[in-house]
C-alpha cells in the first residue's frame, strides 16, 4: 500500500516498528489515520474494537472510541493472504490442516458420521493450543506510540 506525500513521515515511523508488537496513538493527539489506511475485514477483531483497518508496511490498527492500537505484521493480509497466514498467524493453518487430517482420518475408519465433528473439534482445538502458545511470553500492553503528526 503507498503512502500520500502529507502523511510520508506518519508512514516512515510504521516502516521504523517493530514486527508484532503494539502501539497506542491517542485519539485527542491523532483524531484520524491518514487516507492510506483503509478498513479490512481480514484480521482477529480485538474486544472493544470498532473496526480494523490496514495501511502502509504491514500496519493493521485496530479502532477504539478512545485510541488507535496498531501494529505491523511482517506480511500484509490484503497483499498476500496466503503468505500473512505462513509468517504472522500460522496457528490458522496448522490447525485447519490438523482438522482436515482428523476429519480424513475418521472418514477412512469408516466413521463418516463423526468425521466432521471430529475435524471440527481438532481445529478449534488446535487452534485454541496455538492462540495460548502464542500468548506465552508475548507482552500484552499497549506501548503509548510517539507517532509524528501529518496534516
Amino acid at each position: 500500500m503507498k503512502c500520500s506525500e502529507p502523511c510520508r513521515g506518519f508512514c516512515r515511523w510504521i516502516e521504523t516498528l517493530p514486527h508484532h508488537k503494539k502501539y497506542v496513538l491517542k485519539k485527542e493527539v491523532h483524531p484520524k489515520l491518514p487516507s492510506c489506511f483503509k478498513e479490512t475485514f481480514l484480521g482477529e477483531s480485538a474486544p472493544g474494537s470498532v473496526r480494523q483497518l490496514r495501511g502502509p508496511a504491514g500496519s493493521h490498527v485496530h479502532e477504539f472510541p478512545d485510541r488507535w492500537v496498531l501494529h505491523r505484521d511482517i506480511v500484509d493480509a490484503d497483499e498476500n493472504p496466503l503468505g500473512h497466514l505462513f509468517s504472522d498467524a500460522p496457528e490458522y493453518l496448522v490447525s485447519a490442516l490438523a482438522g482436515l487430517a482428523a476429519g480424513l482420518i475418521a472418514r477412512k475408519q469408516r466413521d463418516n458420521k463423526n468425521a466432521l465433528l471430529t475435524g471440527w473439534s481438532m481445529t478449534a482445538f488446535m487452534l485454541l493450543l496455538g492462540k495460548m502458545g502464542k500468548t506465552i511470553g508475548e507482552d500484552e500492553r499497549e506501548n503509548e506510540g510517539k507517532a509524528p503528526r501529518f496534516s
